[in-house]
């Protein structure tokens, strides 16, 4: 199934006297990919920080907060490291997954 999206028809342009209409499509999934990938390379070096701050894997850290265990938990520190680190690991599954999405649509 083929859609439709709305480019600066300067990019448009810009692609197209690049690699010519026929690599077009080719390369407009080339740089999505591409950008996806450096999104996922960025949350997987945030979510390293916390690791290597707090010595556990988010899994780890999740099971220590649900069972109360963390020293201040409740402090803004603990808590905002939780936060953001549970948000990142999230989006790091949803890029995983848009990627092997995108990865599969490619052979099939």
């Amino acid at each position: 199934m083929k859609c439709s999206i709305n480019v600066d028809e300067s990019i448009y342009n810009a692609l197209l006297s690049s690699v010519g209409r026929e690599g077009l499509d080719s390369k407009f999934e080339e740089l999505l990919l591409g950008a996806i990938e450096t999104k996922l390379e960025n949350y997987t070096r945030q979510i390293l920080k916390f690791e290597e701050k707090h010595g556990l894997s988010f899994t780890a850290f999740e099971r220590l907060w649900e069972s109360e265990v963390p020293e201040k938990k409740y402090s803004y520190d603990v808590e905002s490291d939780f936060i953001d680190w549970e948000m990142l690991e999230g989006e790091k599954a949803d890029l995983l997954k848009l990627i092997a999405d995108c990865k599969g649509h490619k052979r099939g």
